[in-house]
């Protein structure tokens, strides 16, 4: 069994992702803390910027692709 299948997988999961020892997963750390911990991990961004725009460049942007696909 890999991964999160079992509860093996479980533990070694939590010890690779959050770089902690066994005796932290298995007894000092609670489960439900260990599942929000492994859920607030910072991860690597992916995808492309989002830039913000106004709504004066939303209309103008409309306006002119009205216009091109007029033409």
């Amino acid at each position: 069994m890999i991964g999160n299948e079992c509860m093996l997988g479980q533990i070694a999961s939590f010890m690779e992702a959050l770089g902690l020892t066994y005796d932290e997963v298995v007894h000092k750390i609670p489960f439900r803390n260990l599942l929000v911990m492994q859920r607030d991990k910072i991860h690597p961004l992916t995808g492309v910027k989002v830039n913000k725009t106004t709504g004066k460049e939303m209309a103008e942007r409309r306006r002119r692709n009205k216009r091109n696909s007029k033409e």
